[in-house]
C-alpha cells in the first residue's frame, strides 16, 4: 500500500545477501551492510497473543534477519519467528527465552534462526548509524505544524477533545473540524478518526514513524495514524485554550466533576442544543444550585449534587457555541455553583474507578461532521476545588434535600433523525427490491399476486419480525387466478400506499423539531450509542469461550467452528474456521442488531490462514444492503499464511436492523485454517 512519511525503502535481495556477520560476546552479533539498516541480535524473547512486536507483520518463504530488518525499517526493534514471520515495534521486549527455545531455521537461511512457536529472536537498530533518507517529509498542513507519530490511551483519549470518524478521512479534513471547534491540536488514527484537543497530555509519548504506517482511507498519499496511535499536528501560535468563567450571573465555577450517564449527578434538568455556551446553561439554570456543562452541548440543572471533584485536564471539551468556554467532556461536567449551595454527596474516595460513558449522544460541531465520545480516564486525583461551598472531606456524606420527582429533557437535533418508529422499518428508497415492484409500470396481472408474496416475505426474511400493522396492509384473500389489469393495478397501488402510510408504515419515521419529555428520576431511556462505539460489546472477541450471539449455520461437515486459544490477536481467544476439504461449499456465522437508517457503519475484522494453496474464501455479507465483499478479495489463494490481514465493508443503512454475515467456504483443493479475531461493527456518522 502507498504512504508518504513513514514508507519503507525496501532492499533489493542482491543486497540483503552480501552481508557479513562478526563475532560478539555471549553469542550477539552485528550486520555489516553498506545499504541495510545496521543493527544489534538481542537474543531469544516470548512473545505473547497480542504480540510484544505488534507493527508492520509479513510472512514470507524467504524470511531473514536482513529480510525482516528491511521491513521494519523506521521502528526502534524487530524480530523474526516461525521460520518465516518477522514483527516490527518501538518497545524492547522484557522477557527473555533460552537461546535453545529460538530454535526453528529461517525459510531464507537455514543456517540462520528465525525463533520457533511464541519465541522471538529480537534485534536492535542501531540509530546511530542508520541512515535518515528514508522518511519523507510529511504532508503540509496550512496553519499547523507536525510534531510526529504518538501513543494515544484507551479508554482516556490524549486529545480531550471533539472526535470524529469518517470513512473518507483526511488530514484536510480533521485540520478544518478541529479548527472550526476552536482546537490547537489534531490528530488522526487508525486511517478513518480524527481527534481534537487543547493540548496533547503528558501520558503520550513520542514513538518510531513506522508505528504510523495506516493510510488516510481519503487519501492513500497521506498517513493517518494506526492502532492507538496519533500523527500528531499543532497550530505554532494558537490564540489561547478554554477556560472557565470565574462567575457567570449567581453562579461560581466550582471544578470538573463526575458523572455517570445512568445515575446523572445533577438530575432535575437535562437540556441538549449545538449552540451551547456557559451563559446560556446558566439561564437556564438559573431556578436551581448548580448547573454542569458537559460533552461539549448538555447542560445539567439541580439542587442536589451526587459525584467528586475529577481532574481538570477530563474537562477537555469547548463548548460548540463558544469555543473559548470548558464544556465538560465524556462523563465529566464543568461545575458551577451559588453561594448558597449546601446539598453534596461525594464518593468515599477520590480514587474511585469511574464508569466510563459509553453511550454519549454524537456532537455536530459542523453540519457535515459527526462527533464520538473520548472516553474518561477511570481513576481521579486530587484537585482543589475554587468554591468553600464544596466539601473537601473524601467521607461519605448523605443528601438531605428533598430533591425533584421528575426530569425534564430538551433534545435538539442537527438534522432529522430516527424516531425509533416503527421497530423495523426500511428507508424510503431501500425497501426490498420485491415491495419496490409494487410501484412498478410493468406489474402485469400475472404478476401482481407473486410480488405481493415475495414482498410479504421480505419484510420478514433474516430473522426480523414484521411490523403488525404492515402486515394488514396485504389481502387476507386470494386475487382471482388471473385478476383483470384494473383490478391488479388497484390491490398493488392500496398495498404499497399502505406500507408508506403512517400509521401502518414499513417506513423509518425521522423528527427534526427539538423535543421536551418528563421522565421519572433514575428512569431517563439511554440515548442512542454513539459514533466509534463498537456495538458487538465483546462479541467480536469470543473471550469468554463462545459465540456469544452469533448463530452458526448448519453446515458442519464443510467448515468446523470452534473458539481457539492457538492464534489470538489480542486477548487469549479466537475463532477457528477450518474449510475441511470434504466438499465445494462453507458455512456461515450470523448476528443481528438495530441500527440508526441513513448512517454509516463499518463492519471489519481481522483474519490470518494457514494455507495458501487451498482455494479457500472469506467473505463479510451485510443485510438487507445484500452488501458483499468482492470476489478478488474475498479469495486467500495465494495470500501469505501465517499473518493477519483485514476484511471490511463500510455502508449506510437502509434500515433499523441489520444482519452480519461472515462466510468461510472454498472449493475441493486442500484444507485450511482460518483465524478470525477482533470482529468489530462500528457506528461512523
Amino acid at each position: 500500500m502507498d504512504s508518504s512519511r513513514s514508507k519503507m525503502r525496501l532492499l533489493s535481495l542482491g543486497a540483503l545477501f552480501l552481508s557479513t556477520s562478526s563475532a560478539l560476546p555471549n553469542g550477539l552479533y552485528s550486520r555489516q551492510v553498506d545499504d541495510a539498516p545496521k543493527y544489534t541480535a538481542l537474543g531469544c524473547f516470548l512473545d505473547t497473543g497480542s504480540r510484544v512486536l505488534p507493527s508492520k507483520v509479513i510472512s514470507t518463504h524467504d524470511m531473514t534477519a536482513e529480510k525482516c530488518a528491511a521491513n521494519c525499517r523506521g521502528y526502534d526493534y524487530f524480530g523474526t519467528q516461525w521460520s518465516s514471520e518477522c514483527y516490527c515495534g518501538s518497545n524492547k521486549p522484557t522477557d527473555a527465552a533460552p537461546a535453545s527455545e529460538c530454535n526453528m531455521p529461517c525459510s531464507g537461511n537455514p543456517d540462520e534462526t528465525c525463533g520457533a512457536g511464541m519465541r522471538l529472536n529480537v534485534y536492535e537498530f542501531d540509530r546511530a548509524c542508520d541512515d535518515l533518507d528514508t522518511e519523507e517529509p510529511p504532508v503540509v498542513i496550512s496553519g499547523f505544524e507536525y510534531k510526529g507519530c504518538y501513543t494515544d490511551n484507551v479508554p482516556q483519549r490524549v486529545l480531550g477533545g471533539i472526535t470524529v470518524a469518517q470513512h473518507d478521512m483526511t488530514l484536510e479534513k480533521c485540520a478544518a473540524t478541529c479548527t472550526a471547534g476552536g482546537y490547537a491540536f489534531f490528530g488522526v488514527e487508525y486511517g478513518t478518526e480524527c481527534f481534537c484537543g487543547t493540548n496533547l497530555d503528558a501520558a503520550s509519548t513520542k514513538v518510531s514513524e513506522g508505528e504510523c504506517s495506516m493510510t488516510c482511507m481519503g487519501n492513500h498519499s497521506q498517513q493517518c495514524g494506526g492502532p492507538n496511535r496519533l500523527n500528531i499536528y499543532e497550530k505554532p501560535n494558537p490564540v489561547g485554550a478554554g477556560s472557565n468563567l470565574e462567575s457567570v450571573g449567581d453562579f461560581h465555577y466550582a471544578s470538573c466533576w463526575t458523572d455517570k450517564v445512568d445515575d446523572r449527578s445533577l438530575k432535575a434538568v437535562d437540556w441538549r442544543t449545538d449552540d451551547m455556551t456557559v451563559e446560556k446553561c446558566a439561564d437556564r439554570c438559573s431556578e436551581f444550585s448548580y448547573f454542569g456543562l458537559e460533552y461539549s452541548r448538555e447542560c445539567y440543572c439541580g439542587n442536589e449534587l451526587i459525584g467528586q471533584a475529577a481532574p481538570e485536564k477530563d474537562c477537555a471539551m469547548l463548548c460548540v457555541g463558544a469555543p473559548g468556554q470548558w464544556c465538560g467532556g465524556p462523563d465529566r461536567m464543568n461545575l458551577y455553583t451559588k453561594a448558597t449551595s449546601t446539598s453534596v454527596t461525594t464518593s468515599a474516595e477520590v480514587t474511585t474507578p469511574v464508569e466510563t460513558e459509553t453511550d454519549t449522544p454524537t456532537i455536530t460541531p459542523e453540519p457535515e461532521t459527526t462527533t464520538a465520545p473520548t472516553e474518561p480516564e477511570t481513576t481521579t486525583s486530587d484537585i482543589p476545588v475554587s468554591t468553600t461551598e464544596l466539601p473537601s472531606s473524601t467521607e461519605s456524606s448523605t443528601t438531605t434535600t428533598q430533591g425533584p420527582e421528575l426530569t425534564t429533557i430538551t433534545d435538539c437535533p442537527p438534522t432529522p433523525t430516527y424516531n425509533g418508529n416503527p421497530a423495523y422499518c426500511y428507508v424510503s428508497s431501500g425497501l426490498p427490491t420485491a415491495c419496490r415492484q409494487l410501484a412498478s409500470t410493468t406489474l402485469n396481472s400475472r404478476s401482481v399476486g407473486p410480488s405481493m408474496s415475495a414482498c410479504k416475505s421480505a419484510l420478514t426474511r433474516y430473522g426480523m419480525p414484521t411490523n403488525p400493522a404492515a402486515t394488514a396492509c396485504f389481502p387476507t384473500t386470494a386475487l382471482p387466478a388471473v385478476p383483470s389489469s384494473a383490478l391488479a393495478r388497484s390491490v398493488a397501488d392500496s398495498v404499497y400506499a399502505c406500507l408508506h402510510a403512517p400509521t401502518a408504515s414499513v417506513i423509518c419515521q425521522s423528527d427534526s423539531a427539538c423535543a421536551t419529555n418528563t421522565y421519572t428520576v433514575g428512569q431517563v431511556p439511554s440515548p442512542t450509542p454513539s459514533t466509534g462505539v463498537d456495538l458487538l460489546k465483546g462479541d467480536g472477541g469470543f473471550e469468554d469461550g463462545t459465540l456469544g450471539d452469533w448463530v452458526l449455520g448448519p453446515s458442519t461437515h464443510l467448515v468446523s467452528t470452534t473458539i481457539s486459544n492457538a492464534r489470538p490477536k489480542s486477548g487469549s481467544r479466537g475463532l477457528l474456521m477450518r474449510y475441511l476439504n470434504v466438499n465445494g461449499g462453507g458455512n456461515s456465522l450470523t448476528y443481528n442488531l438495530p441500527v440508526v437508517p441513513g448512517q454509516q457503519y463499518r463492519f471489519s475484522l481481522s483474519f490470518q490462514h494457514t494455507n495458501p494453496s487451498s482455494t479457500t474464501s472469506l467473505y463479510l455479507y451485510v443485510y438487507p444492503d445484500i452488501l458483499q465483499t468482492p470476489f478478488t478479495e474475498a479469495q486467500l489463494y495465494g495470500a501469505p499464511a501465517n499473518a493477519w490481514g483485514t476484511r471490511e465493508i463500510t455502508f449506510t443503512a437502509k434500515a433499523s436492523w441489520v444482519q452480519l454475515v461472515l462466510h468461510v467456504g472454498g472449493n475441493v483443493v486442500a484444507t485450511n485454517d482460518v483465524y478470525i479475531d477482533d470482529i468489530t461493527f462500528v457506528r461512523l456518522t
